[in-house]
């Protein structure tokens, strides 16, 4: 698999993982315009009103891209574009409509697991993790995760949305996990996966600030 074909793999995933949110949510649309896909999750929230453009040499027409730019400015709805720092005149033609860099670059990793032969390292009884599968572990989920944006309407805005999701069938949901690492029964992390084919994505990897440096990364 090339450089091309591996990127192409991980937009595909993170586009389905973002569509499956959205399935679950009530008032939330799907919206899918030459090649580009954007989720309007009607809530103010730029965590999950997102658009995902393809990596293959499709042209981003100007004209779209305004479309859907508008669609967001006129319901007043902040937005995130996930792009490559390589797509060069994807970027300028966000800065030409009023875009501004997140200033967070993400690193996008990937890995063929098909012969991976895992070392279990020594487990800590103190630490163990659990899949999200009630409605309070689903709120407890967004909260850890909303604990990166202390003080901010997106704090708000991500435990409206868990809760949300907590109501719905995805708790049911096998091909999108959530999981809650667990400190002596204290929630202290979480992670999600997302199943595409034979794709495992990793997303929402976060852990408390208060929690931080104590190795449960290795656990």
């Amino acid at each position: 698999m090339n450089q091309s074909e591996q990127k192409q793999v991980m937009i595909n995933n993170l586009t389905a993982k973002i569509k499956e949110r959205a399935n679950f949510l009530e008032r939330a649309k799907i919206h899918k315009k030459d090649g580009i896909t954007f989720i309007d999750a009607h809530l103010p929230s730029y965590n999950f009103n997102a658009v995902t453009l393809p990596e293959t040499g499709h042209p981003l027409p100007r004209h779209t891209f305004e479309e859907i730019i508008d669609h967001y400015n006129n319901k007043k709805y902040p937005i995130n574009v996930w792009c490559w720092e390589q797509q060069t005149d994807v970027i300028t033609l966000f800065k030409e409509t009023g875009l501004h860099d997140y200033g967070t670059d993400y690193s996008g990793m990937i890995a063929n697991l098909q012969n991976f032969q895992p070392t279990i390292p020594d487990t800590n009884k103190d630490f163990h993790f659990e899949k999200a599968t009630s409605t309070e572990q689903f709120i407890i989920f967004g909260g850890i995760l909303s604990s990166l944006y202390k003080g901010t309407n997106e704090e708000k805005q991500i435990n409206i949305y868990f809760e949300k999701l907590a109501q719905s069938a995805l708790l049911d949901n096998d091909h999108f996990q959530h999981i809650i690492g667990y400190y002596q029964d204290r929630p202290v992390a979480i992670g999600s996966i997302f199943f595409t084919d034979k794709i495992a994505g990793l997303y929402d990897i976060v852990i408390l600030k208060s929690e931080r440096g104590k190795g449960w990364e290795r656990n």
